[in-house]
């Protein structure tokens, strides 16, 4: 009986563990990420004063701590700016208002999410290491991971971490994506977009070890006429449309959400949205992922034999 002592109380303190990793409240995380259009071009000035209400409820990922959703204080873009953060908060918020969520927000303008993208010069379609891309590799190991989405797994995780500190149980819950104008660029990364985020969502939900989340991704390049910089924008917006989980394509992604912005008042630039532009965005990004998550429950429980 001595000889088991140790084993026994090995199982109890394993047990203790596990009964004190139960107990920490599980709260809900999403990650808003993407270039131009997440980082915003709203400007808060213009705001109705409704959207520039503080929101307790709602926690923002400053960098280093999480705290109170505030849009006229928070630096949500070079001070005076915002992005879709503030239609998602406020819906997040009006729809649960005794929930508490937490958002983090990682974007950069004007950057690809392609393997072979270097920022804005287009380096043949093999991955290579170190460039300024959001492809996120096949593998957390992957050298041939993009720099982008190292800084945005970065963000998060840190973010991750500081809930755990403080004896929360963090679970993402869903990511709003809003990107694509720079893989609009070239015929293979347009062509190709609904793989590259099918990539993108499998590679978050690994580092964030979460199993399946929604993802709503935003339609880009609204506008008609486009910009010709933009030479692919038809075949992204239909790689976009067929990995929508609803689309009966072979390249529906389960989980994704396209997200229609057509009809969602954009700068004299044509590209990007204005301040109720991107308040429609956000609302309609909070919209997406809690409908893209009730639709995947409805799936699972249809798939279930019992």
């Amino acid at each position: 009986m001595l000889a088991r002592t140790p084993a026994l109380l090995l199982f109890a303190l394993l047990l203790v563990a596990s009964s004190l990793a139960s107990a920490q409240e599980a709260v809900d995380v999403y990650i808003l990420s993407g270039q131009s259009n997440m980082a915003g071009s709203g400007t808060k000035s213009q705001l109705p004063e409704k959207w520039k209400t503080p929101l307790p409820s709602v926690q923002y990922w400053d960098g280093k701590q999480f705290v109170d959703f505030d849009p006229m204080t928070l630096n949500l873009n070079g001070g005076g700016r915002f992005g879709p953060e503030v239609g998602f908060a406020g819906t997040m918020a009006s729809l649960a208002p005794a929930k508490t969520i937490y958002i983090v927000k990682f974007a950069l303008s004007g950057q690809p999410l392609h393997a072979g993208f270097n920022g804005g010069k287009w380096m043949g379609e093999e991955p290579g290491p170190n460039r300024g891309t959001f492809y996120p590799g096949t593998s957390p190991e992957d050298p041939n991971m993009g720099n982008h989405y190292k800084r945005l797994r970065d963000q998060f995780t840190k973010a991750f971490a500081a809930l755990k500190e403080a004896g929360k149980n963090p679970q993402l819950k869903g990511i709003a994506w809003m990107q694509g104008e720079a893989d609009a660029k070239q015929e293979i990364s347009a062509t190709k977009y609904d793989q590259s985020i099918a990539l993108l969502k499998s590679r978050i939900e690994e580092d964030c070890q979460s199993g399946p989340v929604p993802l709503a991704m935003g339609q880009v390049l609204p506008n008609i006429p486009w910009m010709e910089r933009f030479t692919h924008r038809n075949e992204i917006r239909q790689a976009q449309a067929d990995a929508d989980m609803r689309s009966g394509s072979e390249l529906a992604i389960l989980g994704v959400w396209n997200v229609p912005t057509d009809g969602m008042p954009l700068l004299p630039d044509t590209v990007h949205y204005d301040t109720t532009g991107q308040l429609m965005l956000g609302t309609s990004f909070a919209l997406g992922v809690l409908e893209a998550a009730n639709q995947m429950k409805m799936l699972a429980a249809n798939d279930d034999p019992e």
